[in-house]
């Protein structure tokens, strides 16, 4: 546990870091109250095992024992208190027999120790000679029971796999009851070792196809009895948390209710935006379905049908960058583009001033506009997916800037709707995971100017839908495992006269993105919606990016740059774990309006403080808040305000996510005018009346 005379000098140069990258913390926030409030929050209390906050860090895989201790002191400097890691089978028992090595592993929970951080241990990834696990049972029952024997209480609790429900991970199909079977040994040999340790639910990748439909398969194996907490990864970048995160916990909670299990807390051991770069593939091809699709035209009218705000604060939809970039090269001069969702599209196709619609380059689609889409492809307009799987992942926008994902069920009628088939190796095991696709010569006759060692393709489509008048045009063609031509990129003619561009080309990078300034924002309003929807512990997805490849998301997650450069989600994790400390209470009142566009939840921190964020999504509004004076238990009498020259707690302060001090107008009858927008905005000290909101 770290002492505050370590915290305090080295805690000053981590803000001037955060500063120094952007803006992440204000400067005058950086004195000796402070520090103090952060010190007491690092060493007192209630230990690090009672503490929310969370950071997946990759301790274990560092050799640079120096640099693992910085890890660990930058994951505490920002208030956090528990990290998550790997422990690997087969680095602790590479041999069948051998004697377990905990060496490596107790270095590495020594340095996190010191650091004040209680670890949750991933417990999985076997050695070879142990898979699969369910014909092991008793070599894996064996392992656990000799992990939590050798660490006893120094493990407060244990993860039991990661994303068991896809095959990366699970490394073969997915399957619940086997699942259930491992997660039945390890529980049963944790609780022998320790009947104190708790054991988590392998969190699952809440963002594929059938994620919900397998956890519930693994409660009907009677999946309740062997873990405490439930657990799962609800990502949904790039796309803003609210109503994906808050959606995502309730639907858990209530599947959890459906088999009497709605008591146990929920845990989200990884959660998180990326800052990469991105690129769109497809552009070469874009440029010859167009050609292929209308000859003769010389500019184009292109709607690109947004799923996300794509930063935009104003209520719209912005050009990603790289689309921009990619519809700039395809089209010719003079063409236009506007990114829009929701009634602004429907706005333009009932206008009949769209000659394309394009989707998004990351396999989602705005689901609450298809039938619109549909009907504008069938009236002979010109329609492109290029993300890779065409209309993979549905999202509706729900409320102004708020959008979430649909139903896993919508995606098939939508693209049978328009004549797409298309299947990958994971659906069809005759399919190339991954193979070189070449230009066909209808696709070299349309301009078609690819890589000449051919095109990366891991997806395809077939002509199987096609109806009576359709022509489907291969443009570029791989082989799959019987020799057969398969299509990685097409051009439907549709009898109707409408045309569909498809490629199936998808490389790192494609996803989309956000900048880091956003990813801080995101940080501080999805912790405080975990904790308001009563999430137990919540751990960000990771300390550190290792950003070895520009384009790949997995290498951008970060609070911090490789090098423990602070980005401001780095800050802006220490000035929530400030202005909430472990220990606070979420207190009851209501904590969003109705349409989910508005948030303002509340707490009351240990020493009887009350707190809490407002924050709304789209264009930013001044709204007129009205406070009352915190009823203080005796035990708690008011006190001064954390910094100097602030007046009482019977007033609110106010500060932005980033730590500044604000001073907002007060109006003569006692209210207080502030702008409220996407950027979360603090208060203490004062209780927000919620009913006058």
């Amino acid at each position: 546990m770290k002492t505050a005379p370590l915290v305090v000098p080295v805690l000053l140069f981590a803000l001037a870091g955060a500063r120094a990258a952007s803006p992440a913390v204000d400067p005058r926030s950086a004195d000796d109250s402070l520090v103090t409030r952060h010190s007491s929050l690092v060493t007192g209390g209630s230990g690090p095992a009672s503490s929310p906050y969370g950071v997946c860090a990759h301790l274990h895989r560092m050799k640079d024992e120096a640099f693992r201790e910085r890890e660990c002191f930058w994951a505490a400097a920002a208030g956090i208190g528990r990290v998550r890691f790997d422990l690997e089978w087969w680095r602790i028992q590479p041999e069948p027999g051998a004697p377990f090595d905990f060496s490596h592993y107790d270095a590495v929970l020594a340095d996190a120790e010191r650091h004040g951080l209680a670890v949750l241990p991933i417990i999985y990834d076997l050695p070879k000679w142990a898979e699969p696990i369910w014909e092991h049972l008793p070599d894996w029952e064996a392992f656990v029971f000799a992990v939590v024997e050798h660490y006893g209480d120094r493990l407060p609790e244990i993860e039991i796999w990661n994303e068991e429900n896809i095959r990366v991970f699970w490394r073969h199909d997915p399957d619940p009851a086997r699942y259930v079977e491992a997660l039945r040994v390890a529980y049963e040999a944790a609780k022998r070792a320790n009947p104190r340790v708790r054991v988590l639910y392998g969190g699952t990748a809440a963002g594929v196809p059938g994620e919900a439909d397998f956890v519930r398969r693994t409660y009907e194996q009677g999946a309740a009895r062997w873990f405490d907490a439930m657990n799962f990864h609800p990502y949904g970048q790039p796309r803003a948390p609210e109503g994906l995160l808050d959606t995502a916990i309730e639907a858990r909670r209530a599947l959890m209710s459906e088999f009497g299990d709605a008591a146990k807390p929920i845990a989200i051991t990884e959660h998180g935006w990326p800052t990469h770069d991105t690129r769109a593939e497809g552009v070469a091809i874009l440029k010859a379905g167009l050609k292929i699709a209308r000859p003769e035209k010389r500019s184009w009218r292109v709607v690109y049908a947004a799923t996300s705000a794509g930063g935009s604060s104003g209520g719209g939809a912005a050009l990603p960058r790289a689309v921009a970039e990619a519809l700039e090269d395809a089209l010719p001069a003079g063409s236009t583009v506007e990114a829009c969702f929701g009634a602004r599209l429907r706005e333009r196709i009932a206008a009949r001033d769209v000659d394309c619609i394009v989707y998004p380059f990351d396999e989602t689609y705005p689901a609450d506009t298809f039938e619109n889409v549909r009907a504008f492809v069938e009236s002979g307009g010109v329609f492109a997916d290029l993300g890779g799987m065409p209309m993979w992942y549905p999202v509706r926008e729900t409320a102004p800037g708020i959008f979430a994902l649909g139903t896993q069920e919508e995606k098939s009628p939508a693209r049978d709707a328009l004549r797409i088939d298309v299947s990958s190796w994971w659906i069809d095991p005759s399919l190339p995971r991954e193979t070189k696709a070449f230009p066909t010569a209808e696709a070299t006759a349309a301009g078609y100017r690819g890589d000449p060692a051919g095109e990366r393709a891991t997806r395809f489509q077939t002509p199987r839908l096609l109806r009576e008048g359709d022509e489907f045009i291969p443009l570029l063609v791989a082989k799959d495992s019987d020799g057969r031509d398969v299509a990685a990129a097409s051009v439907t003619r549709l009898a109707g006269g409408g045309c569909v561009i498809v490629s199936g080309l998808y490389g790192r990078g494609q996803s989309e993105t956000v900048d880091e300034a956003t990813q801080a924002r995101y940080l501080v309003r999805s912790l405080a919606i975990a904790l308001a929807e009563g999430v137990e512990s919540y751990y960000w997805y990771e300390l550190r990016a290792n950003e070895n490849d520009p384009f790949y998301s997995e290498n951008h997650f970060g609070l911090m740059h490789s090098n423990l450069t602070p980005k401001p989600a780095w800050g802006a994790y220490l000035n929530f774990t400030l202005m909430r400390p472990a220990g606070s209470v979420q207190l009851p009142s209501p904590w969003r309006d109705e349409t989910r566009g508005l948030y303002y939840p509340q707490w009351m921190r240990p020493d009887g403080t009350p707190a809490g964020a407002i924050w709304k999504t789209g264009a930013t509004e001044r709204m007129e808040l009205h406070f009352e004076d915190a009823a203080r238990p005796e035990a708690a009498p008011p006190k001064e305000s954390s910094l100097p020259g602030e007046s009482a707690a019977s007033t609110p302060v106010f500060r932005s996510f980033t730590g500044r001090l604000l001073r907002p107008a007060r109006g003569a009858d006692g209210t207080w005018s502030v702008p409220v927008g996407e950027e979360p905005l603090f208060f203490e000290g004062a209780r927000l009346v919620t009913e006058r909101l």
